[in-house]
């Protein structure tokens, strides 16, 4: 009968978004557009920023910005400020993303997200792990989830702590045990058991579920660096020319393919990307710096 349809599209546009089918998408957001409402902007911020146009993504997200602080709703400004703050991030611009996680802990003081934003950020850009670990420490005082502990376990092998390390590694691996959280976690499994020589098969395995779930360029990503670290690297390099190359700019995938490409001897393309990703080891971290340096 019509009734709640613009609230459903709005709802089906986000669906097909995660889904990755980004044709049924587009054709969600093309009928509720209007640039007066703010439904519309941030996802057109959102699917900007899928489709690699950071640009776009944090010019929508400001004026969503301007928008939410006009109807001073304090739970959207946060959501805002925090969605920004990631942007700006993306984009390099570290101090803009430190105002706007500090603007959303003004609003929440307890908000977690924008704690372990901080905490990104005086690790990777300013490189205070042990400052970024005690902020960590202090946002899992009140919110926990899985994800925390490999962000800890990623500074504590920059901090060459080997204890801690497998220290918070078990806790994840824990943590994900919970039925409850279904598939969630299956990226951060897919990349951590990737590398583990006795995992790799149980890599693939949670790869070919994701595409199951989700065949988006990023878990097509998951099946070719899966199949990548089992030594079958001509069909990684297939899986990533036919379903990843042109489809995302996230610097992680990027990394995973110039890796491929190397040890499939495009050392040209390899190389491309690798000037690229210096430019994104704010978003990768510190331990990737060596790594994109041996590309």
């Amino acid at each position: 009968m019509g009734e709640h349809l613009e609230s459903t599209q709005k709802m089906l546009f986000d669906v097909n978004l995660e889904l990755g089918d980004f044709e049924a998408a587009k054709s969600y957001l093309e009928t509720f557009k209007d640039f007066e409402d703010f439904d519309y902007i941030i996802r057109l911020s959102k699917w900007s920023d899928v489709r690699g146009d950071l640009d776009a993504a944090i010019k929508y997200m400001e004026r969503a910005k301007t928008m939410a602080e006009y109807t001073n709703m304090p739970s959207t400004k946060k959501w805002v400020y925090t969605n920004l703050a990631d942007y700006y991030g993306h984009a390099g611009k570290i101090e803009a993303a430190y105002k706007h996680y500090l603007m959303a802990l003004e609003i929440d003081p307890q908000d977690a997200y924008s704690k372990k934003g901080i905490a990104w950020i005086v690790y990777s850009h300013e490189k205070n792990p042990k400052e970024a670990l005690r902020i960590l420490d202090y946002a899992t005082r009140t919110h926990l989830s899985p994800d925390y502990y490999l962000l800890k376990a990623d500074i504590a092998e920059y901090l060459e702590d080997a204890e801690l390390q497998k220290e918070q590694l078990e806790l994840y691996k824990k943590a994900v045990s919970n039925s409850q959280y279904g598939d969630m976690y299956n990226k951060y499994n897919a990349l951590l058991f990737a590398e583990d020589i006795n995992m790799k098969n149980k890599a693939l395995e949670i790869a070919l579920t994701e595409i199951e779930n989700r065949p988006t360029p990023q878990s097509y990503d998951l099946l070719a660096w899966s199949y990548f670290n089992l030594g079958d690297t001509k069909k990684a390099l297939t899986v990533m020319e036919d379903f990843v190359v042109g489809k995302t700019s996230e610097p992680d995938v990027l990394y995973h393919l110039a890796r491929i490409y190397k040890v499939n001897g495009k050392l040209k393309k390899a190389e491309e990307l690798k000037k690229e990703l210096n430019n994104s080891i704010f978003e990768l971290g510190p331990l990737m710096a060596n790594e994109i340096r041996n590309i």
